[in-house]
């Protein structure tokens, strides 16, 4: 029987070449030379023996006497996540609002550098007959191992059908465990998987949203943001920025107050007996002495005249009476096994290590075998951990490590270490995995947090400091004091983590006296003080809240801080503090105006909450994300209606558009006309270029419309070559104005000469109640119902169905709306273009309005589960339908049949067409295509589309209009890209010309199915 051939995968090449070192080293194996097939190496070993896989899955060990097996074992890696989600072209920035971003369809995608990853995998799965996943034992580990699993059932479905996968748990890279990982095979955590899915998928949508959002609106409205890229928020990095600012806030919004305090002190002699001198420095004991300061028990009083009554009392009074002197033997703990959040905080305080630069040199100490796992949340030791062989290893170091490593496996000094609270079931506490002298390490960062980890895991097996506490309460007049000692009798775990762990002994011992012995004071005062503000939050503080909160993982808390300071919300000094920026202030203040504290970790909390229960199999993915997303698109949609508030906020600490003059020179005076002061703008340009937004034939910077009386200041769209005033067509002296809100209009010239129009006004400020929102606002989205203009519908950005031509490409995104042109409703896809979707259906010009609004639902003959179809409202113009008709009209397009057949509606549907060879007949690029949409049943077939994989052709021979033929195709036998071409038979003998796009119908530059003349015929 030929051995088993397994595919390895690891999570990173370092992983794979330890894997394969550790295979090779097995005995009786033979190993093939590693060679690098394009973007990974892959190694190649035959004959290792281990118990068969087909006798695992469980994850348990399996026993010794079961019989090994020889396996060839093909290893590879990928580099993280080999799949990214993100949303289709249809909702792109400019393409719909940021609140459909919280419904619309994501697809998965692979990067271009994460192709030929994708490619080598299926083809190496090909070869194997199982498969085995070596990716980090922790939630995204189980999610890249998902979309690893996915890559290789499509290369070979067989790994799927046979369940042949396989999950390999390890810790670290050293030979032992991965011969144990290798007889304890599991399987993929399917919880894990979705819990990590419902997160990402939650992060997008959300972030996508509001990133949109913010940036699009403080780039219309303030200086600086045009060229500053994205204004990113992150469910978890806001929360983040919320404990910088809130710090900050305290400590600008701090008031300080005065307070008095009093202060005795008592001398002690050498041989620890009270000094009696007076408060005149008159002793009776010459012996050298050392002072002892007591503790007023009040603290402090903010009443300066009562401070100073009592004071004088007991200055009067002159002797103090002892009325307690307590004595206890106190510990200091040794640490709990160290987690990654532990490790974080360590590294920040004693070495001063940010937490991002740590994991990333944790994680290249793990990759060679110095250190274990450094993700983990596990704060306890398994029974089994075999703590001494580990310590054993440590007495060979030279140095401290060795000499402490004797010094606890003598004199019953070892002592097993304590257990913490948390517990990840996957990996243990980060301990060292092999005992090195640290000066062997190249890197010195890495040296430092190798010692760290080596100290705090022999601290963690010694035994706790032990001390004897003294306290000594004196009286004088009404008021009590009190002095704290400490004396260290042994200082075990504290001696290995010097200089960082310190135990402070307060005024060390204290005064042998007998209780109502009287003591005179060396001194006694009154002194002033006064409150002083917190200090800038630290990455340790920080760190800490955000783990209590639950904001983000042991594995990404790092990067979310990283974040924070990548986006400029925030900055660290070098004692490791952070300060936000006026950005990151601007930003809380403004949403924290609006009543929704985005800044606070209460939503974030309660989905990691939630996550955590999709984890633990309590809860499913579906379960969580409906509510918890309907949550915050409620949020989204209050943040839209108040955010002239969020303006507010950032008005007070960036300066509004075009309001420093240097950065603009001015192209044109009196411009156009402003609408609410009736003056005249003028047209600027911002210097220094940069963004190309209103840019284009001056080679600047976006433009921008200034009204100086009014203070106010008006982008313009990017990506054009030219604005001008727009005017009446008809009268060309008098300026064209917005009915909305009477700013005179302008007209934008585009690259390739295609103009529209803009309200400065709207554009900047999008109504609402007239299809305004986040995105650019041109006249073209206007819903207003007077003006020339606007050719916007109501329910525009709304899905009535999907796109079945985008479905039978497999491509998921297409979505049909409403739309109005210069020719009338329709309905489209929003993949259309001359390149995309063709998808449109032409809607009776009888209508003066077609909407989609509350009262239009979903059509219950054509919905499902599956899909939804929703109806439109047709607004008859008057006269113009026949008598039973009513003045409007809810109904769906596509099953609706007298609608259809009153109104001429043409529907696409899949049938299929003929095609011939001809040199002579109007023909299709006809390499491509077997198909057509629609059914035909007279003379109004129309010819093939060919370089689609769809023709039109309509079903209906009722409305009574002549046949036409239509198709794309080539006169005098060019039959386009194949040997065979597409043809169709017409009424009126009309064809395509030439190669070029071509209508059928009137011989316009366009495809067919989307002619608008065919309504004038």
């Amino acid at each position: 029987m030929a051995p088993i051939v397994v595919l390895n995968v690891a999570e990173k090449p370092s992983v794979a070449r330890a894997l394969a070192q550790v295979f090779g080293n097995t005995p009786g194996s033979r190993q093939s030379q590693a060679h690098r097939s394009g973007p990974a190496q892959i190694f190649e070993i035959e004959n290792v023996n281990f118990p068969s896989l087909y006798q695992q899955g469980s994850g348990q060990i399996v026993p010794n006497n079961v019989r090994n097996e020889p396996h060839t074992m093909i290893i590879s890696s990928v580099r993280g996540h080999l799949a990214s989600q993100d949303f289709g072209p249809a909702y792109g920035w400019s393409r719909c609002p940021p609140q459909a971003l919280f419904d619309a369809p994501i697809n998965t995608e692979y990067s271009q550098d994460m192709q030929p990853l994708e490619r080598m995998l299926r083809d190496l799965s090909r070869r194997a007959s199982a498969l085995i996943l070596w990716l980090d034992c922790d939630r995204e580990g189980e999610a890249i191992s998902d979309e690893v699993r996915t890559v290789c059932i499509k290369g070979n479905p067989r790994l799927q059908s046979q369940n042949r996968i396989y999950r390999a748990k390890f810790s670290t890279v050293l030979p032992g465990e991965i011969q144990r990982a290798l007889r304890s095979l599991g399987r993929i955590n399917e919880h894990f998987v979705q819990a990590v899915k419902a997160r990402s998928e939650h992060d997008l949508r959300v972030g996508a949203a509001f990133t949109r959002f913010q940036t699009l609106r403080l780039q219309k409205k303030f200086d600086g943001f045009q060229d500053s890229g994205v204004i990113s928020y992150g469910p978890c990095q806001f929360p983040t920025l919320g404990f910088v600012v809130e710090r900050w806030a305290r400590i600008e919004t701090f008031v300080p107050e005065d307070f008095w305090t009093i202060e005795m002190s008592i001398r002690l002699n050498g041989d620890g007996s009270v000094n009696n001198s007076d408060q005149n420095g008159n002793s009776n004991n010459n012996q050298q002495s050392r002072p002892i300061k007591l503790t007023w028990k009040r603290g402090r009083l903010y009443d300066r005249a009562m401070t100073m009554a009592l004071c004088d009392a007991c200055q009067e009074a002159g002797e103090a009476v002892v009325t307690s002197l307590t004595g206890r033997p106190k510990n200091k703990w040794r640490p709990i096994p160290l987690a990654t959040v532990e490790l974080q905080k360590r590294a920040s305080k004693y070495l001063r290590i940010g937490s991002e630069e740590l994991m990333q040199k944790a994680e290249e100490l793990y990759q060679q075998g110095f250190i274990s796992y450094p993700r983990t949340e596990t704060e306890k030791f398994r029974p089994e951990f075999n703590h001494h062989t580990l310590i054993q290893s440590f007495q060979a170091v030279a140095g401290e490590f060795g000499d402490y490593a004797n010094r606890l496996l003598s004199d019953n000094n070892f002592q097993n270490p304590r257990a913490g609270q948390n517990d990840d079931n996957a990996h243990p506490p980060i301990t060292p995995a092999k005992a090195v002298d640290p000066q062997t390490i190249a890197d010195p960062t890495q040296r430092k947090i190798y010692t760290l980890v080596v100290k705090h895991y022999l601290a963690c097996c010694s035994r706790d400091a032990v001390g004897r506490e003294t306290e000594l309460t004196l009286r004088i007049a009404s008021e009590e004091f009190v002095a704290k000692g400490l004396m260290i009798l042994e200082r075990n775990w504290l001696d290995i983590y010097q200089p960082w762990e310190k135990w402070y002994t307060g005024q060390g011992e204290l005064p042998r006296a007998r209780i109502g012995s009287r003591i005179v004071p060396t001194s006694l005062s009154m002194n002033a003080g006064q409150t002083s503000p917190p200090q800038l939050i630290s990455e340790v503080e920080l760190i800490a809240l955000m783990d209590r909160n639950g904001i983000g993982t042991d594995a990404t808390i790092a990067q979310h801080i990283t974040t924070i300071m990548d986006r400029k919300y925030a900055e660290k000094d070098g004692n490791q503090r952070f300060h936000p920026t006026k950005l990151g202030i601007a930003l809380v203040e403004g949403y924290n105006s609006m009543g929704y504290q985005l800044n606070k970790p209460d939503l974030r909390r309660e989905m990691e909450s939630e996550c955590n229960a999709v984890a633990a199999g309590r809860k499913t993915r579906d379960q969580i994300l409906g509510p918890i997303l309907s949550k915050m698109l409620e949020c989204f949609k209050i943040v839209n209606a108040e955010v002239h508030k969020l303006d507010e906020a950032v008005a007070r600490h960036f300066n509004n558009l075009g309001s420093d003059s240097s950065q603009y020179r001015v192209l044109q005076a009196n411009f156009t006309r402003c609408g609410s002061c009736n003056g005249m703008t003028v047209l600027k340009q911002r210097t220094g270029g940069g963004s190309n937004r209103g840019g284009g034939g001056d080679s600047g910077g976006s433009k921008l419309l200034q009204c100086a009386p009014c203070s106010k200041s008006f982008l313009m769209p990017r990506y054009i070559r030219e604005v001008r005033p727009g005017v009446n067509p008809n009268n060309r002296q008098e300026p064209l104005i917005c009915p909305i809100c009477q700013f005179q209009v302008v007209e934008c010239v585009k690259d390739d000469g295609g103009t529209y129009f803009v309200c400065p006004q709207c554009f900047s400020d999008p109504p609402e109640e007239h299809g305004g929102d986040s995105t650019d606002f041109p006249c073209t989205k206007c819903t207003h119902p007077t003006c020339s203009l606007a050719k916007g519908t109501r329910g525009g950005d709304v899905e009535i169905f999907s796109c079945p031509f985008c479905a039978s490409s497999g491509n998921s995104a297409g979505k049909v709306c409403l739309k109005r042109g210069q020719h009338g409703y329709r309905l489209s896809c929003s993949n259309g273009g001359p390149n995309s979707c063709q998808f449109t259906i032409w809607l009776p010009k009888e209508a003066r309005e077609i909407v989609i609004d509350d009262s239009t639902g979903s059509c219950n003959h054509c919905s499902n589960p599956n899909r939804v179809v929703r109806q439109l409202k047709f607004i008859w113009k008057p006269g113009s339908v026949p008598p039973h008709y009513d003045r409007e009209l809810c109904a769906c397009v596509l099953c609706d049949e007298q609608l259809k057949n009153d109104m001429n509606i043409r529907i696409p549907s899949v049938n299929e067409v003929n095609y011939r060879r001809t040199g002579n007949s109007a023909g299709g690029r006809g390499n491509q295509s077997s198909n057509s949409w629609g059914s035909s049943s007279n003379n109004n077939s129309r010819g093939g589309r060919g370089n689609h994989s769809t023709s039109w052709s309509s079903s209906n021979n009722s409305a009574g209009r002549p046949g036409r033929g239509r198709g794309r195709g080539g006169r005098g036998g060019r039959g386009g890209r194949g040997s065979t071409s597409w043809s169709g038979s017409s009424a009126n003998g009309r064809g395509g010309g030439g190669g070029s796009i071509q209508c059928f119908s009137c011989g316009g530059p366009h495809y067919a199915n989307a002619c608008p003349n065919k309504q004038q015929q």
